[in-house]
């Protein structure tokens, strides 16, 4: 590694060094979290090891699992995640029926954990600035399971701009140097310097002042970053504060890692986990937005065209609950647990439940349908772990008595759509997932 980067690491960790430098001789920590929206928290064989100190839902992985493969993955009952990346979204002490935002998003790790903690009820916000890797964000959102996701692809600017004082907490996860990845990612120590590490710090204060325009008087803000330097944490937190005196700095009210490196000015606050606490490395501070928590702000309704009968014949043949609120346009159908309110001026990406689309003149469900958290459907045909394998290659499979849509379930796991005629059900996995 970069001797000036250790040499930093040494000034800051003292007698601690020789131990951070001793845990790369070590396995790096894998986690997963338990989907709440889709199960119980309760430990699963083969893929969950010890309990995870830094979120309810989180377990170090198992490590003999492939946990990629794992049917549990694949229908969105769990989400790898490093644990102590889970440690920001537990600061924020969220509750059911809150409006949220994740400024910086992808790959959606903490997005997932925001929709599992607000239970379906109130709104996430999403954003990612980057178009592909908004793409990636919409997939883990999707296999979630969200049903009050919106996710958009702008810039903090213009979010902020979209969301004046919107939202009851904001979480600013931002880009940073990295260097609590050292230890699984060698990329990562590959391009670090104290340049780099300058441009971040630069960057991410930028990024904080966006975030500021978002949070409702009495609202919570909490940044995060995945890396050590003084720079892009204690540091940011103090000049943040300074430039930012609407804001204050307060205790996390969870349990985990230890107190920042700054004493004073705010930074007394905030909380570090290195690898010798049982994570590879994350920072947290949480501020409090002065001013009494203001009446919800309301934005205008997307104008939704009228729902076919065709839509409304097939829902409430084949679900168990109605989804509250419905948008058409288009011919496509989307559903959700929040009123479809506008979003102008962004990049609209998905808002809430793809359910399906009108073609020619039939009603064809949506694989989003499927992995809905939201959604029981009426009829389904158990696979035998073999048979789900064939499914997820795209192949037909032998199932007699089932007529009509049903979902497709393994492990009695929702894991996607078929049509039966009687004998057979006709694959409708979606072709980018399917093993190739």
């Amino acid at each position: 590694m970069n001797d000036v980067y250790l040499a930093r690491m040494e000034s800051m960790l003292g007698e601690e060094y020789s131990a951070y430098l001793q845990s790369f001789e070590e396995p790096a920590y894998r986690g997963i979290r338990i989907n709440p929206l889709k199960r119980t928290n309760e430990p699963i064989d083969g893929i969950c090891g010890r309990k995870s100190p830094f979120a309810e839902n989180g377990w170090y992985l198992d490590p003999s699992c492939n946990v990629g493969q794992t049917p549990e993955y694949l229908c969105g009952h769990i989400y790898p995640q490093e644990p102590s990346a889970s440690f920001a979204v537990t600061a924020m002490d969220l509750k059911p029926g809150m409006r949220v935002l994740d400024l910086c998003a992808a790959p959606g790790s903490k997005s997932t954990q925001i929709a599992e903690a607000l239970s379906n009820q109130g709104l996430l916000v999403a954003n990612e600035i980057i178009s592909s890797r908004a793409a990636i964000l919409k997939e883990n959102i999707e296999r979630c399971g969200a049903a009050n996701t919106i996710i958009v692809n702008n810039t903090p600017a213009e979010v902020a701009k979209t969301f004046p004082e919107y939202f009851d907490a904001v979480l600013c996860d931002a880009p940073c140097s990295g260097e609590g990845m050292f230890r699984k990612d060698p990329d990562a120590v590959a391009h670090w310097s104290a340049e780099h590490v300058s441009s971040c710090a630069a960057r991410q204060s930028g990024i904080l002042d966006d975030a500021t325009a978002c949070v409702k008087p009495g609202g919570i803000l909490v940044y995060s970053t995945c890396t050590f330097s003084i720079e892009e944490n204690e540091q940011n937190v103090v000049s943040f504060l300074k430039r930012h005196p609407e804001f204050t700095a307060e205790p996390i009210p969870a349990e985990g890692g230890r107190t920042g490196v700054l004493a004073g000015e705010g930074a007394e606050y905030t909380r570090r986990i290195y690898p010798m606490d049982g994570g590879e490395g994350h920072f947290v501070a949480r501020f409090r937005k002065s001013g009494d928590a203001a009446a919800e702000k309301s934005l205008p309704l997307m104008n939704s065209a009228p729902v076919p009968k065709e839509v409304t014949a097939f829902l409430n043949e084949h679900l168990t609950r109605q989804f509250p609120y419905l948008y058409v346009h288009n011919d496509v159908v989307y559903g959700g647990t929040a009123p479809f309110i506008t979003c102008r001026g962004l990049h609209l990406i998905r808002h809430q439940t793809l359910i399906g689309m009108i073609r020619r003149g039939r009603f064809e469900p949506s694989h989003c349908l499927a992995m809905s958290s939201w959604t029981d459907m009426t009829q389904s045909a158990e696979l035998t772990e073999d048979e789900y394998q064939s499914y997820r290659r795209g192949n037909t499979i032998s199932c007699p008595g089932i007529k009509g849509w049903t979902a497709v379930t393994v492990k009695g796991m929702q894991a996607g759509l078929a049509k039966g005629d009687g004998t057979i059900l006709k694959n409708h996995y979606p072709k980018a997932f399917r093993i190739r």
